[in-house]
């Protein structure tokens, strides 16, 4: 448990008596290294996410990524942020004139500007005016020229960056005057007795303006010290970006294990391929043996002079774990309610609520369904995504000409899911798009004449033209057939197919009386195929510009991490059915039921 001591600053007042006033917890050190902070601030009025980012001197991204913000917004980063919104800073902590602290943030005066005002108004109480005086050798602090740059020095701790042996980031926390212990405990997922002991407190009593360490749990990485972000820590529930916005990672929300894939900023990168293998930065592999499951893991291990270094990390662990999950995303705030303490605390009752109003939403489906909007639906099924059959399939036996045992197999269960999302309204549509590992191609749209049922016209011939359609795809893409090395399984073209769903929606949007509300279905049974990398994330991409969710379901032996990403960025539903005698309920409630709320 960390052991730091209190100064307890005074002032003279006019009728000659002493006031205590803002307490702080103060980390004494010896050393020269330094640690990821965090620092409780309150927006004094409206700012952009750059002014807050500025005042700080941190990165704008960094800011967002440390509060669970969504930086796919357009123009994020010129956002306005509202005045009393509570955020987390990132800042590092390091240890000046023996004890920790952050100096690296500087303040430009303006006119009108005073010390007190500065520090009380500007930076929120994380800084004294005595304490601006001393660390710019002021004498006298009532004549501030405009203009002056100010070193402002800002409480923060590091305790060795853990909490009862557990990572932790530590975040200064200023006391508001409704503040208890018990509610900053309770607000911050800790208990009172360790709050107590991080701050050395004898007593549950605080007041206004006290600056207490409140220790925030964390996943720590790994990295080497030669790593230019060696030490970083991701507090729990939020998300970081490193390697010059080449690598985002996350923490939590399940467990404390850091989790790095590639940043959707990423623009000029080094490789992210892990060496000897062809799995990509963030992909894992997972095979189920007698003895356990054998996971193999592509993980990221800092940035080293420029170039990103990664891992290959294979372990045999009791069960296969399940697919990555992700800390939620938030909107920009442009709000803020009345007594909210922080903002991801505030995001977590709404979204409990938003809970509640859904499950009372479902007793009025049948009522309400015929006034919501129309909704179009782009499916893409692989061709060679389907060449898993329901049991065990040795991979070396597979040949890039396998029928589409799957799909035939399952056609009765495929074929009623999509009849479904027909009959749930006369407006919906559905497209099909086939993937092959040569080619890919429309196989049925709901909206051509000849795939209207001849007798009555209303309802899509699914069951015979799609079948037809699909069979006549695969002897198309047999005939394209190239060489491929023996004992691999070739993956199909699904950036391809990605690519003609999107630009089927763009024409629904230019073209449609009214404007679609589009997702996009794969149903995916093979291995990803890292050659695709590039030319997937920029479908990805492009879908999550024009809003455009993709959901994915997974039916093959592992989990696929270019599907999981895909849904993860563009806000879809990633599902991996335990069996597949159940695929059309899995495929209904999983995904209809999402989809029409």
């Amino acid at each position: 448990m960390p052991n730091p001591k209190h100064v307890l600053q005074s002032t003279l007042l006019l009728s000659f008596l002493f006031q205590a006033l803002c307490k702080s917890t103060i980390e004494p050190c010896s050393n020269s290294d330094s640690c990821n902070a965090l620092l409780g601030y309150t927006l004094y009025t409206d700012l952009k996410v750059s002014e807050v980012a500025s005042l700080f001197q941190i990165d704008p991204i960094a800011l967002l990524t440390a509060n669970a913000i969504d930086i796919s917004y357009p123009d994020v980063e010129h956002h306005i942020l509202p005045s009393r919104l509570f955020l987390k800073i990132p800042i590092s902590c390091s240890c000046v004139d023996g004890i920790r602290k952050s100096v690296s943030t500087h303040y430009k005066t303006r006119p009108s500007d005073t010390l007190s005002s500065i520090a009380d108004s500007v930076y929120g109480g994380l800084v004294s005016s005595d304490q601006l005086r001393e660390a710019n050798s002021i004498a006298d602090p009532s004549v501030l020229d405009v203009g002056q740059n100010l070193v402002v020095p800002l409480p923060c701790t590091c305790f060795n960056g853990s909490d009862n042996s557990l990572p932790a980031i530590y975040l200064s926390y200023v006391v508001r005057p409704v503040d208890t212990l018990a509610a900053i405990a309770a607000r911050y997922f800790t208990t009172l007795t360790d709050l107590m002991n991080v701050n050395a407190m004898g007593s549950t009593a605080i007041n206004d303006g006290d600056i207490l360490a409140v220790p925030i749990p964390a996943c720590a990485s790994n990295f080497p010290k030669s790593a230019s972000d060696f030490g970083l820590l991701v507090p729990n529930g939020s998300y970081a970006i490193t390697a010059g916005h080449c690598v985002q990672c996350s923490c939590g929300p399940r467990n404390l294990n850091l989790y790095c894939m590639p940043a959707s900023l990423a623009v000029s990168c080094s490789s992210m391929q892990c060496k000897g293998s062809n799995l990509m930065l963030g992909n894992v592999t997972v095979q189920q043996t007698s003895g356990g499951c054998n996971v193999t893991s592509c993980s990221y291990d800092g940035i080293v002079n420029g170039t990103i270094v990664t891992t290959l990390s294979p372990s045999l662990q009791p069960r296969c774990p399940g697919p990555q999950e992700f800390p939620p995303l938030f909107a920009p705030p442009t709000t803020v309610a009345r007594d909210s303490w922080d903002f991801g605390f505030h995001h977590t009752l709404s979204h409990l609520l938003f809970g509640a109003m859904l499950n009372y939403r479902v007793y009025l489906v049948k009522r309400t369904w015929a006034s919501k909007p129309w909704k179009y639906y782009g499916i893409v099924l692989a061709r060679n995504e389907f060449e898993v059959r329901a049991e065990a399939v040795v991979p070396s036996q597979r040949t890039q000409h396998t029928p589409c045992l799957l799909l035939l197999r399952n056609s009765t269960q495929v074929l009623a899911f999509l009849n479904s999302i027909l009959l749930l309204g006369q407006l919906n549509q559905v497209i099909v798009i086939a993937t092959g590992c040569n080619s890919c191609g429309y196989v049925y749209d709901s909206t051509s004449e000849r795939n209207h049922g001849s007798t009555t016209g209303t309802m899509p011939a699914l069951y015979s033209n799609l079948l037809h359609n699909l069979d006549e795809f695969v002897a198309r893409d047999k005939q394209l057939a190239t060489a491929h090395t023996p004992g691999t399984v070739p993956s199909s073209l699904l950036s391809g197919s990605l690519s003609m769903a999107l630009c089927y929606i763009q024409r629904a949007f230019r073209s449609g009386p009214m404007p679609p509300q589009p997702r996009i279905l794969c149903l995916q049974g093979a291995a990803d195929g890292p050659e695709q990398y590039v030319a997937i994330m920029n479908a990805i991409f492009s879908a999550q510009r024009s809003t455009v969710p993709i959901d994915s379901c997974y039916i093959g032996s592992n989990n696929s991490a270019f599907l999981q990403q895909a849904s993860y960025i563009t806000g879809g539903i990633y599902y991996k059915p335990p069996q597949l005698d159940g695929l059309y309920q899995y495929l209904s409630v999983s995904l209809c039921f999402n989809w029409l709320f």
